[in-house]
């Protein structure tokens, strides 16, 4: 159960955030003496370009009349601030409509009676006295001119903040409680389906969850408040019966999970958080954001060892992983995945996921891997004014998708192939992350071929799409090894017709590369033979060049071309290897060593396919 998993998160990490406090942006700072001077006033200090944030007393609040929070809350409510609007000449003015006027100061007059309730309970306290003084001798008719009504204003005193003081801590908590609860009494007495136990129930949740795109205010994790939603007639949590204790738990666990970047990323309008139940585990999440190739070559070296793997998960592990994603609908959130697993599952997931995206830089003889974002990012349309992807062009959703595919070892959603398909067909930008991805989504969403989703070429393979591609990189081969400076290759001319008809494409293009061969063959004869001879073996593969390609067989057609090409290139950095050691190259290393194929153009072409 999701609230039992984040009570014991809340339970574990205990101490970090008190009860009914949460992590706020402080605008303005209000500086008390413990001296006695009661008339001298208070130093404010304008914290707005510090962007300073601070664990202040919160609680979710609503309507007409909602409540004011102990001595870190609005300026309307701290200092009576009628508000700003906009003035004749377009400035922003502090606001003279009565309306605005009377709010502040209902509201000032109900933050006032809290805090002197509070200064009250504790007349022997020092920091209690000077708020005490300062409430008595202020009245509250001039504001800073920056300041607005919405700013979150904190006291201190002598420069400590008086909300962190342990008796500010556990007075609030105990009034959130109280208010929270309801009517005290027996009827407020029930089951509590978290922890089972007989407690004071919750009407409401008492602190609302903050740090997911698009949330507001009081956005809550359980709200049940319009007729539609009542459950046997009876709304909010009547029908979901929470105690004070695991409401408060949950709700701060998630909080403060939201504010840790260690345990949260944002994938579009989406917040995924995670946790394991030994607050100290290594979950080695983050790779999913920043893969480094150690960690990820011994995760995918634990795939690569099936024996072992199932005998770690033989033994019932104690320790689990939670991760979950989650949205916002009108002030409410939406739980939309959830998972547990032992966290030796995780990792055979993650090594799956890496191993299934696996790609080979030819150039550099290494496998690559990306982040969830990258992946999501190859998916978007490419700018070639820019030579940028335009991340507003995702697909909505992508990297939360992805995410929960590599977590649950599922297949990433059934549009991404044919999204893919048409944007590599479109701008014909072919890159290694776009590769990785069509390679992950061929893995998971086709049953056949799984000799052709492997990192490296197979020249063995007979599959008409794969083969194709293999054929366009090598007439691309021919025509820059005859015309190394080309601007305008055969690929950008003609690869979105040849990925979808190849017959009527390769068929133009053979005939289009003998001419090619023949300037070839004017340098060096044995190359020229290698690379006809290669492209004779290629066409022998097939019974007959295909008119038309399936989905499945276009994104095989890529595959294969960049087989070849990431084959090609390995070759071609060997050949100069043996070029540059003196060795006389033979017929094959000659067609290999092409023009281009310098330590220069690598670095160049490293963003493209090699």
């Amino acid at each position: 159960m999701l609230l039992q998993s984040l009570v014991q998160q809340a339970d574990s990490r205990q101490g970090d955030t008190p009860e009914y406090y949460l992590t706020r942006r402080v605008m303005w700072h209000i500086d008390l003496s413990s001296t006695g001077l009661g008339n001298a006033e208070p130093l404010v200090i304008d914290l707005r370009q510090e962007q300073r944030k601070i664990t202040a007393p919160y609680t979710g609040r609503s309507g007409s009349k909602p409540a004011p929070i102990l001595l870190a809350d609005t300026a309307q409510f701290a200092l009576a601030h009628p508000g700003l609007v906009k003035g004749p000449d377009g400035e922003k003015v502090l606001s003279t409509n009565s309306a605005d006027v009377t709010k502040a100061k209902t509201r000032h007059a109900a933050y006032r009676a809290l805090v002197t309730s509070w200064c009250n309970d504790h007349p022997h306290l020092p920091q209690a006295q000077a708020v005490a003084t300062w409430l008595k001798s202020h009245a509250p008719t001039a504001w800073p001119l920056e300041m607005d009504k919405d700013h979150l204003v904190a006291i201190s005193v002598d420069g400590e903040w008086v909300h962190d003081l342990p008796e500010a801590r556990n007075w609030w908590a105990h009034e959130v409680k109280k208010a929270k609860s309801g009517k005290t009494g027996k009827a407020n007495q029930g089951l509590c389906l978290v922890c089972g136990h007989v407690m004071p129930l919750l009407s409401t949740l008492p602190v609302p969850i903050k740090g997911i795109p698009n949330s507001g205010m009081n956005t809550q994790l359980v709200c049940l408040n319009q007729p539609a939603h009542f459950r046997a007639g009876t709304k909010q949590l009547g029908a979901t019966p929470i105690c004070v204790d695991c409401g408060t738990k949950s709700a701060t666990a998630l909080n403060t999970l939201l504010a840790d970047p260690e345990h949260r990323a944002f994938a579009d309008d989406s917040a995924i958080v995670w946790w394991t139940r030994d607050p100290y585990t290594d979950t080695a999440m983050w790779t999913l954001r920043d893969p480094q190739p150690e960690e990820v070559a011994q995760l995918v070296a634990g795939v690569r060892h099936p024996q072992r793997g199932r005998d770690a998960l033989a033994v019932l592990d104690e320790d689990a992983f939670h991760a979950l994603t989650l949205r916002v609908n009108t002030n409410r959130v939406i739980v939309a995945d959830w998972i547990t697993i032992p966290v030796p599952e995780l990792k055979r997931r993650l090594g799956t996921w890496f191993a299934d995206q696996q790609t080979w830089d030819g150039w550099n003889n290494t496998y690559t891997y990306w982040s969830v974002w990258r992946l999501a990012l190859a998916c978007a349309r490419w700018d070639k004014r820019t030579k940028k992807y335009v991340d507003t062009t995702v697909p909505k959703h992508l990297q939360a998708d992805l995410t929960k595919a590599a977590l649950h070892g599922a297949a990433p959603p059934a549009h991404l192939l044919p999204v893919l398909l048409q944007r590599i067909r479109a701008d014909r930008n072919l890159d290694r992350p776009r590769i990785a991805l069509l390679r992950l989504a061929l893995i998971r969403t086709t049953t056949r071929h799984k000799e052709l989703c492997v990192p490296q070429l197979n020249p063995q393979s007979t599959e008409p799409g794969y083969v194709c591609g293999r054929i366009m990189a090598m007439l691309e081969a021919i025509q820059r090894k005859a015309m190394p400076k080309v601007n305008t290759t055969i690929t950008d001319k003609y690869l979105s017709t040849a990925v979808v008809s190849p017959r009527a494409v390769l068929t133009r293009l053979r005939i289009g590369a003998r001419p090619h061969l023949r300037t070839i063959a004017r340098t060096s004869g044995p190359a020229a033979k290698a690379m006809d001879s290669r492209l004779r073996d290629a066409f022998d593969l097939l019974d007959t060049i295909p008119a038309h390609l399936n989905t499945e067989q276009q994104a095989l057609f890529i595959l294969g071309y960049d087989h070849q090409r990431a084959h090609s290139a390995r070759a071609a950095a060997e050949a100069i290897k043996a070029r540059e050691a003196g060795k006389e190259l033979a017929a094959e290393e000659q067609a290999d060593a092409l023009p281009e194929a310098s330590a220069e153009d690598a670095d160049a072409s490293d963003n493209t396919l090699w």
